[in-house]
């Protein structure tokens, strides 16, 4: 169910509704997509409240203003989805920079969440001398740049933006798991000449350089007080590439947060951790699991 948030405290935010419950789990999607990137873990759930999916600002159908950005703008916002759902105490599940926003929330309004579930992304901002903990920069640029490019991009018709992430395949967007081509709908609006993405390439690309430089460090990721679970993918953006969530870098916050579940997915893609049936049923339960243990 596609909803919003209208409010005289920020502009219009656009969320996706599961379930009927009043305690939804607060999902939290990437840099550059939308709330429908959970829909194949949100059929997955066995919690009664359901899932409710936020357009982070500048994506989706959410309004796309020039500014500000930056995660504790975002923060603020998944407090205002918070306060229209009439949740007091939430769990959230990011993926990829959700996961950032996610713990910055936990950060900024410690009384509004109570359990964070972290899906392949908010490891902390890392000084050179802790270089051993980061991801791999080429890699991690490369799959961000990436995102970014296409959405100065207008294609010609859905299969065109399918080519751009599968370029080798051979294949459209009727040859998509149903979930998948949702998120690839859903990802663009018709404009002259074709589709072009949603999101606003000025609001990725600040988050970009504002998560860069200013993510929680170590020592602020260890003044969450709430339990948390961590899923990761063993693979980066594509296969083969190396992942963007580091073994040293998770045994390193292993011992800074209330880590519940701390789970590897073996084959998974930064992407299809969430896309993949299989890995999306797996996510789901995480969820579920750190639901109910913190009712």
């Amino acid at each position: 169910m596609a909803c919003s948030v209208d409010d005289p405290a920020g502009p219009r935010l656009a969320y996706g509704r599961t379930g009927a419950g009043p305690d939804p789990v607060v999902a939290l999607h990437g840099i550059t997509t939308h709330h429908r990137a959970f829909t194949t873990v949100a059929r997955a759930l066995r919690h009664p409240g359901g899932m409710a999916g936020l357009d982070l600002r500048g994506r989706g159908d959410s309004a796309k203003p020039d500014g500000p950005y930056g995660l504790p703008v975002h923060a603020g916002d998944v407090v205002r989805l918070m306060d229209a759902l009439g949740v007091e105490r939430g769990v959230l599940a990011g993926h990829s920079l959700g996961a950032f926003v996610a713990t910055r929330t936990a950060l900024d309004h410690p009384d509004r969440v109570r359990a964070l579930v972290l899906i392949d992304g908010g490891w902390a901002r890392a000084g050179w001398w802790r270089r051993r903990l980061r991801p791999d920069g080429r890699a991690l640029s490369a799959g961000v740049a990436k995102a970014i490019r296409r959405l100065d991009m207008t294609f010609p018709d859905l299969d065109a933006l399918v080519r751009f992430w599968f370029p080798d395949a051979g294949i459209g967007i009727d040859d998509l798991p149903p979930d998948v081509a949702d998120v690839y709908r859903y990802d663009v609006e018709p404009v002259p000449g074709g589709w072009r993405p949603k999101a606003s390439a000025t609001a990725a690309r600040k988050d970009a350089v504002w998560n860069r430089l200013r993510a929680p460090s170590a020592r602020a990721l260890g003044r969450i007080d709430c339990p948390a679970a961590l899923v990761r993918a063993s693979q980066g953006f594509a296969p083969g590439t190396p992942p963007t969530f580091t073994e040293p870098m998770r045994a390193y916050l292993a011992g800074r947060l209330d880590l519940r579940a701390d789970l590897l997915l073996e084959g998974a893609t930064h992407y299809t951790v969430l896309a993949d049936p299989a890995n999306a049923a797996t996510v789901a339960g995480v969820i579920d699991d750190l639901t109910e243990a913190t009712a």
